[in-house]
């Protein structure tokens, strides 16, 4: 038997949409439960397939339903309903996030649940109306449904493993490969193109080289989730993971100062990807970087059994770099702000037992000395 669709319905008194909950509540497959009020979106989101909010409510509207559900629960459709609200309305709401909606009274055939021949032909009485309305609120929802995602909670985790594995695939060896070949066959043009295009390639090359270090951070990233060996903890050389990431970094960004102090002579826990920390905080530093010319200074030093390794501004007197969101706020890829360095960075460090924070304007690492 096929699972009953789990919708809120968030209803607005001074929304007089034609479809009740009730209603909705009459289509075969649906399960509805009321809410008056868009307070009622921090309710465990879980337990439902779908929202469906009105705009006016008594205590907000159908545009904080959607952020509010956003915020819960990322792959939660919502889908506005509302008798008051206009095209304005509705670019705010799907800005917001929302996955479809429908203004009463002007319902049309996309995505209907049914038409007017199915219907039992044209009625353009009230009850007409409001079957057609609950058809095309029908039709909208199981819509949104379908495309949201969240079938994929289905997924067993050996399938959802499967499917990273095959994403890291595509990453590491196909886009990767073809990327590498534009950025070849970009560089040998350096000698047959004029002083006017000088920029032009060289803006080509950036991106390209940009392209092929996010496939190398999107490849780690993945492996964090896929490879037992990528979060296993072993001694692993500090001083020879960061000066091979200090040099990578410094033939990525030719026109960003990169400097390395002393680094002292220790093993720390972590493994291979250590590397792969330090080149996305310098990534995250430069991106992050106060001032027009980034120059950056890289120290470690040690005291006891940890290891502090600072990216900071290499200017004493300078701005110093930043994180927005601070470090340490979480690493859930879905959030709208979230960086694949920070996730990276943040997953691995937690994976090593150690931590890493914004203190005094730069970028800080702690890690346990091992070995």
């Amino acid at each position: 038997m096929e699972r009953r669709v789990r919708v809120l319905f968030v209803e607005g008194d001074d929304d007089p949409t034609p479809v009740s909950a009730e209603r909705l509540a009459d289509r075969a497959g649906f399960e509805i439960e009321r809410a008056a009020g868009w307070t009622a979106a921090e309710r465990d989101a879980e337990a439902y397939d779908c929202v469906v909010t009105n705009y006016a409510l008594a205590d907000g509207d159908g545009v904080e339903v959607v952020r509010a559900v956003r915020a819960a629960a990322p792959r939660l459709p919502v889908v506005l309903y509302t008798a008051v609200g206009d095209e304005r309305t509705v670019r705010e709401a799907l800005h917001a996030g929302a996955a479809d909606y429908v203004i009463a009274g002007e319902v049309d055939d996309r995505s209907d649940g049914g038409t007017d021949e199915s219907m039992g032909g044209a009625d353009t009485g009230a009850g007409g109306v409001a079957e057609r309305e609950v058809a095309t609120l029908e039709g909208r929802v199981r819509a949104a449904v379908s495309e949201s995602g969240r079938t994929a909670e289905r997924l067993t985790p050996t399938e959802r493993v499967a499917e990273l594995e095959a994403l890291d695939r595509l990453f590491r060896h196909d886009i990767r490969n073809d990327m590498a070949v534009i950025v070849g066959w970009a560089d040998v043009l350096r000698d047959h193109v004029s002083e006017g295009g000088e920029d032009i390639l060289d803006r080509i090359l950036d991106n390209g080289r940009h392209t092929l270090e996010l496939t190398d951070v999107a490849g780690d990233a993945a492996a964090t989730v896929t490879d037992e060996a990528a979060t296993a903890v072993e001694p692993t050389d500090l001083g020879e993971a960061l000066r091979k990431a200090v040099q990578s970094r410094r033939e990525t960004f030719p026109g960003v100062t990169i400097e390395l102090d002393a680094v002292p002579a220790c093993r720390v826990a972590a493994n291979h990807l250590l590397g792969s920390v330090f080149r996305s905080l310098l990534n995250e530093a430069v991106s992050n970087y106060r001032g027009d010319a980034p120059a950056l200074r890289v120290s470690a030093e040690r005291d006891g059994d940890t290891v502090r390794v600072r990216v900071a501004d290499a200017d004493p007197d300078g701005e110093g770099v930043r994180a927005e969101p601070a470090f340490g706020t979480g690493t859930d890829l879905e959030r709208s702000d979230a960086g694949i360095d920070r996730y990276l960075v943040e997953r691995l460090v937690d994976a090593y037992g150690g931590d890493v924070k914004v203190d005094d304007g730069a970028f800080v690492v702690e890690l346990r000395v091992s070995g």
